[in-house]
């Protein structure tokens, strides 16, 4: 089971040694260049899932509040529902949340992603995964994906990445 407290440091200590050392493959910037000054501002808010229908988390985004700028949805049932049954219901909740200018994304601890940082330096603190919701604001997170072009972090990704991820994020904010 999940204690918010040992989750908070455990995602915060993968941030620090994941998502925010600069990697060649993203022309040498962190996976994730704005995960630092989020976490040293305070704008993530944790939340432990508390059932396995995720209604809970429809709750998240219906009432997205904007003092936080990430709200991380973790659950530990993920031995109940498959990698594909996550991006499944991701996309049914980003048909909500879009309207509401928010994004989901997130990963089961079987996903694979191509274009994945590398995390094998990273020791966790829980024995058990559990899976990973995101939600942000769409038009913040279009305008944090348009400066990180500019700097070249796209620049190893092949055209169909790079359209089925950024460029369908963007269309979205558009509507």
């Amino acid at each position: 089971m999940l204690d918010i407290t040992l989750l908070m440091k455990e995602l915060r200590q993968w941030s620090d040694t994941v998502l925010e050392q600069p990697q060649e493959k993203f022309n040498n910037l962190p996976a994730c260049p704005h995960a630092k000054k989020t976490w040293d501002n305070n704008k993530v808010n944790v939340v432990i899932g508390k059932c396995d229908m995720w209604s809970d988390l429809m709750d998240c985004i219906i009432n997205f509040d904007d003092t936080y700028d990430v709200i991380i949805y973790c659950g530990d049932d993920y031995k109940n529902i498959t990698a594909d049954e996550v991006d499944t219901r991701i996309n049914l909740l980003n048909q909500k949340a879009n309207k509401l200018n928010l994004y989901v994304m997130g990963s089961h601890p079987d996903t694979e992603i191509e274009f994945a940082t590398q995390q094998e330096e990273f020791q966790g603190l829980f024995e058990d995964d559990y899976y990973q919701i995101f939600i942000q604001r769409l038009d913040i997170l279009i305008k944090a994906s348009d400066n990180i072009f500019k700097k070249g972090y796209y620049k190893n990704y092949n055209n169909e990445q790079f359209k089925s991820q950024i460029l369908s994020r963007r269309k979205l904010c558009e509507k």
